[in-house]
C-alpha cells in the first residue's frame, strides 16, 4: 500500500508539497518528497506516484465543498472542538476553494472514493494538519509555518522536526528512517533563503498529511475522528485515544 500526502495550494498557480509513504517492515517509509510548482506539476506527481495496487491520498485542502458562501458544517465543528487550541473557523466554499474542489472532482472521475471507510482500492480524504498536530503531538497550540518573519518560520520548522522525530518515528505506524526523510530533517536552516524554506515547509506539511493517510490505512477508520459528512464535507483526523480503545 502507498500513502500520498498533498499539501495543495489554493490556486492553480500556487506551489504545493507532495510526499509518498510506502509500507515497510515495521512501519512506513518516505519514498519521495517533492516541491510542486503549479497545477500541472501536481498532476504529473499524482500520475507518477499513483500505484495500480491502490493508495490512500490525503489532502490538506477542502475535498467536498457544496456551499456557495460561508463555511461548511465541518469547518464549524472543527472550530468548535479546537478553538481552545487557537484554531479558528475557515470559510471554505465554492468560491474560496474552487481549485481544490475541482481537483477532487477530477480524482473522483479517476475512481477515488471520498469515503474513509470504503474498501475501494483508492481513497481520497481531507484532513487538517493544525488540528492533527494537537492530537498526534499532544501540544496546546499548532506550530504555524509559511507566514511571518523568516527567523520565526525557521524556529517553527525546527520545532516541528523535533516533534516528528519524537512522536512519529516512535508512533503507530512508525515513521522509519529513509534518505528522503533525512533530507527534510537535516536541512541546514541558516542556509535557506525564503524560497527554499517555503519548499521545505510544504514538504514537511505534506509529510504530516501523508502520515495521516497512513494512520487511516494502517489503523482503520475506527482510530480516526470524523467531523462532518460525505454530502456537505468532512475532515478526518487521527485520534490516538480511539486507537488505544481499539487496542484495548
Amino acid at each position: 500500500m502507498r500513502y500520498l500526502g498533498l499539501d495543495l495550494g489554493l490556486t492553480p498557480r500556487d506551489s504545493s508539497g507532495g510526499v509518498v509513504l510506502e509500507q515497510a517492515e515495521g512501519g512506513v517509509r518516505v519514498a519521495s518528497a517533492d516541491s510542486l510548482r503549479a497545477h500541472e506539476d501536481t498532476l504529473r506527481w499524482l500520475a507518477r506516484n499513483r500505484p495500480r495496487s491502490g493508495c490512500v491520498l490525503a489532502m490538506n485542502a477542502p475535498v467536498i465543498v457544496e456551499n456557495l458562501s460561508g463555511s461548511r458544517p465541518c469547518d464549524k465543528l472543527l472550530a468548535e472542538h479546537f478553538s481552545v487550541y487557537r484554531i479558528d473557523e475557515y470559510a471554505n466554499n465554492t468560491v474560496s476553494s474552487s481549485h481544490p474542489r475541482t481537483m477532487a472532482k477530477g480524482l473522483a472521475r479517476m475512481g477515488f472514493s471520498f469515503d474513509p471507510a470504503s474498501t475501494a482500492a483508492e481513497r481520497l480524504i481531507e484532513t487538517h494538519t493544525p488540528s492533527a498536530q494537537i492530537l498526534l503531538f499532544g501540544i496546546d497550540r499548532p506550530i504555524r509555518m509559511k507566514a511571518g518573519p523568516i527567523g520565526g518560520r525557521k524556529e517553527a520548522v525546527a520545532r516541528l522536526r523535533e516533534l516528528i522525530v519524537e512522536k512519529l518515528c516512535t508512533g503507530v505506524p512508525r515513521l522509519l528512517p529513509s534518505p528522503a526523510l533525512d533530507t527534510m530533517l537535516s536541512a541546514h536552516l541558516p542556509d535557506l533563503n525564503g524560497t527554499r524554506l517555503g519548499e521545505l515547509e510544504e514538504r514537511l506539511e505534506a509529510l504530516l498529511v501523508a502520515y495521516i493517510a497512513a494512520w487511516l490505512g494502517e489503523n482503520g477508520s475506527e482510530a480516526c475522528a470524523f467531523l462532518g459528512d460525505l454530502t456537505r464535507g468532512y475532515i478526518l483526523l487521527p485520534d490516538p485515544t480511539r486507537f488505544e480503545a481499539t487496542q484495548g
